[in-house]
């Protein structure tokens, strides 16, 4: 069976040094979505900014079938591939093996919490019909209200560009 998830979770362990927790693998697949690999996950608000239960729910099988397992910690629930189990790309194309790459390595510096804000503001874009950086800066805050502030929101819309967004 082909696991893009465990996949995901291999290649942002490689690229980074240090496995994913929940949030970030969370955020990064959404980014890697966005960025146009689909990967047919469908995603909602919820507090932490889009949220994909089916994701959640693979990690948990995942985990259940031995192939990952979670170290709690203090910072999150990591999670860490079995070196047992062989992860391959394997029904991914070219394209979309480089473009998930291309996206954890972007984005290999930011918090869980820079993750957030940027597909909050992303999510925003998306589905508010903001369409300009004001609508989209006030529309995060309605959705995260204090957490962010305007220089924060603002980094975050600059990185549109990278998915293709001009605004």
């Amino acid at each position: 069976m082909d696991n893009n998830v465990a996949y995901i979770i291999k290649e942002i362990s490689e690229i980074t040094g240090h496995p994913p927790v929940k949030k970030a693998l969370q955020k990064t697949v959404y980014l890697i979505e966005k960025k146009g690999v689909d990967l047919g996950f469908s995603y909602t608000l919820h507090f932490y900014g889009p949220y994909c239960s089916e994701l959640d729910h693979e990690t948990s099988v995942l985990s259940a079938e031995g192939i990952i397992c979670f170290d709690y910690s203090q910072y999150g629930h990591k999670m860490i591939i079995n070196p047992r189990y062989p992860v391959s790309s394997t029904g991914l194309m070219e394209e979309q093996v480089q473009t998930i790459k291309d996206v954890i390595q972007h984005y290999r510096n930011a918090s869980a919490s820079f993750l957030e804000l940027l597909t909050t503001a992303l999510y925003a874009y998306d589905y508010t019909g903001a369409r300009t950086r004001t609508s989209v800066r006030e529309n995060v805050k309605k959705i995260k209200g204090e957490k962010y502030n305007d220089a924060e929101i603002s980094w975050a819309i600059n990185e549109f560009p990278f998915f293709g967004i001009q605004i």
